[in-house]
């Protein structure tokens, strides 16, 4: 008698020192929710991480090649010229008529200085479809950045006063993917330039 009751003692013992069905599940269902916590963290940091590259790329893009447009053409030794066809090119912009001169603003494709190390540069600027280059090459980094708009534009009051040149283009993320960061919208940059050898 003794015996047995000893046996239900150690066999109750042993059943305690397992886990339930029950118990296992529940553990495991508190770690895959902990996990998708840890995990959602992870993934949203990466993806802030990876929009801030994103817009610092377009900065970059804009910001270096808005400057070297702007300088070449203010200190440019010959100004040559606004073109629409890259053919036919013209010094001056349209300018109104007197007694009442106001500024009139003509759009342009083409612009082309001389800078003073001598080698001619041709800058083409459209909206349709995006593009803007040097001397037939893409100043955008397109491996990381798209451009969605450019545009050159002349503002001159009256025949004899100095052409004001506009630049303006907005630069955004690369559409390759539907990533995250590919909903950051894009940056415009823009600037007005007066060339400082103009008819010398």
């Amino acid at each position: 008698m003794i015996t047995k009751i000893k046996n239900r003692k150690s066999k109750i013992k042993n059943a305690e020192k397992g886990f339930t069905l029950v118990e296992l599940l529940s553990s495991i269902i508190v770690l895959v929710a902990v996990g998708s916590i840890i995990a959602g963290i992870i993934t949203s940091s990466l993806r802030g991480t990876n929009k801030t590259t994103t817009i610092e790329n377009i900065r970059q893009n804009g910001t270096y090649n808005l400057n070297q447009m702007s300088k070449n053409i203010e200190y440019a030794q010959t100004f040559n010229g606004f073109s629409n066809d890259d053919v036919n090119y013209v010094i001056s912009c349209p300018s109104s008529a007197f007694p009442t001169p106001a500024p009139v603003t003509t759009n342009y494709n083409y612009i082309k200085i001389t800078p003073l190390n001598s080698s001619p540069i041709t800058y083409n600027c459209t909206s349709s479809p995006p593009v803007i280059t040097a001397n037939g090459v893409s100043l955008v980094d397109t491996n990381t950045v798209s451009l969605v708009a450019c545009a050159i534009s002349c503002i001159q009051t009256g025949a004899t006063d100095t052409p004001i040149i506009k630049i303006g283009f907005t630069i955004g993320p690369k559409k390759a993917n539907n990533l995250v960061e590919n909903s950051t919208p894009p940056i415009l940059f823009e600037t007005s330039v007066t060339v400082r050898n103009y008819k010398k």
